[in-house]
This record gives structure tokens, C-alpha cells and sequence, in this order.
């Protein structure tokens, strides 16, 4: 057998490594999180949002590769995360004087591996075609619901959430009432997205992604910048909202999907 994707089975995972796609995937890696982590930290004088959004472009790295690759590659991501932090860690010390601990250098190569990894699976969701989904058997519905695509619309909605909120403030600097908007834009993308990029209806499953996003978004907020004290009727509001909004743009996304099959199908 030949490592080559067949013709007749687009599908089908090479058995070898795109190492075009790893060097790909390290030289976007380190760009991302150089860049992300530079805008972010001059704006937001605190060490955990340029961190945080700089961990972020790692899942955002694999998206890429994986949607933009041939075949099936989430190792190369992967791997191309783990490397792209080594050489961060490397450019840190060499040209700005600063070793992390030791905990960091080393649970940093294993988080860019993880997060990459996660991207690059998300990123062959929205790549995959119907038939490719069902051959590979990623996407099979447990109890009415597919699963894959919740999973993978809460990683793309959180991913949006962030950047929305802490990348239009950075080059908006509005106040509260823009944030909620800009946050309720990224949830009607995210419900477009799975709706538009998924084969059959998966208007639920945009709503329960939305769910989870706000949910994440809670916890991101309570262990990483330590609002313990955020009130229930704020929680209530965001979960309702998040399930709305994700919704809608789920309803959106299928009826988009629905004209652009029909006019392929010159009907």
C-alpha cells in the first residue's frame, strides 16, 4: 500500500507524516502566539489575559491545519504545537534574558501539543464532507445529538468569545455594553458555523455548543482572573443568551446551507 490518499477515498489517512504540514504548523504557531501575546500585553497589564489568548492561538493553529490540509492530520498540529513552544521558550531565553521554571518549560511543549491537537481534530470537522464524516465514523449521533459538532462549535465559540472581547477592545477600547454585544456576535458565528458546515440539521447541537462556551467562559473567569463572586442572575442570563444567540445562528447557518446545496443541485 502507498502512503498517498487514494482518489477514489479522499478520506483515508496517510499512514506517514506531513512534514510540510509540521513545519506549517510550528512556523503559524510561534507567529500567533508572538503576536497575540504582544498586542495583548500592551493593553492588558496583567500576565494571565496574554498567556491565556496566547494558548488560545495554539487551538487557532491547528483549526487551520487541519481545515486547510488534504487527508486526515491532527498529528502534524500536534506535533507542530509542541514544537512551535520549544522555540518560543528558546526565544524567550535567548533574546529576552528569561528561562521560565522548570514546571513551565516543561508543561508548556505538552499543552501546545494537547491544544493544537484539539485544533486540528476541530479543523477536520469543518473540513469534512458528509461522506467522509460517516466513513470515519467521527460523527455518529448519541441520544439524537452529534456530538462531534458540539464539541467541536464549544472549542470555535470559545475561541470567538476571547477574541472578540479582548481583541475588539484592544483595537476598540469600548466599554461594557460593546463587550456583551461583540460576545453575543461571536455566539450567532459560532451557532452559523456548525449549522453551515455540518452535514444534516445540527441546530441543537450549535445551542448546547453555546451552553458549554458560556459555561467555559465562567470557568475561565473564575480560575484565571478569580471573580469567585459573579452573580447567579449573570450566570442564568449568560446561558440563556448563549443558548439564543447560538441557536439562531444554527437556524441561519442550516437555511445557508440548504439554498447553496439546492443551487448546486440547479434546483
Amino acid at each position: 500500500m502507498t502512503d498517498e490518499v487514494s482518489p477514489k477515498n479522499p478520506s483515508e489517512q496517510k499512514k506517514g507524516l506531513e512534514w510540510g504540514w509540521v513545519v506549517a504548523g510550528t512556523v503559524v504557531g510561534v507567529i500567533l502566539m508572538t503576536f497575540l501575546f504582544y498586542i495583548m500585553s500592551e493593553t492588558f497589564h496583567t500576565y494571565y489575559v496574554p498567556a491565556f489568548i496566547g494558548l488560545l492561538s495554539f487551538v487557532i493553529m491547528g483549526i487551520i491545519i487541519g481545515y486547510k490540509s488534504e487527508g486526515y492530520t491532527v498529528r502534524e498540529p500536534a506535533i507542530g504545537g509542541l514544537l512551535a513552544m520549544i522555540i518560543i521558550i528558546a526565544l524567550f531565553h535567548y533574546f529576552f534574558d528569561y528561562t521560565p521554571p522548570l514546571g513551565q518549560m516543561i508543561s508548556a511543549p505538552i499543552a501546545g501539543f494537547l491544544l493544537a491537537l484539539l485544533g486540528g481534530w476541530v479543523g477536520e470537522e469543518l473540513q469534512g464532507t458528509a461522506e467522509r464524516v460517516k466513513e470515519m465514523k467521527i460523527n455518529q449521533k448519541i441520544g439524537g445529538l452529534e456530538w462531534a459538532w458540539v464539541i467541536a462549535g464549544t472549542v470555535v465559540g470559545f475561541i470567538l468569545n476571547n477574541i472578540f472581547v479582548f481583541g475588539l477592545f484592544v483595537l476598540l477600547a469600548y466599554g461594557v455594553t460593546g463587550i456583551l454585544v461583540s460576545l453575543g456576535v461571536s455566539f450567532v458565528i459560532t451557532g452559523y458555523i456548525v449549522g453551515y458546515k455540518s452535514p444534516g440539521v445540527t441546530i441543537l447541537e450549535a445551542a448546547l455548543a453555546g451552553i458549554l462556551g458560556v459555561v467555559l467562559n465562567f470557568f475561565s473567569l473564575y480560575f484565571g482572573f478569580g471573580a469567585d463572586d459573579i452573580p447567579v442572575t449573570y450566570m442564568i442570563i449568560g446561558l440563556i443568551g448563549g443558548f439564543v444567540l447560538s441557536l439562531f445562528g444554527g437556524w441561519v447557518g442550516e437555511m445557508v446551507q440548504k439554498r447553496v446545496e439546492a443551487k448546486a443541485a440547479g434546483v
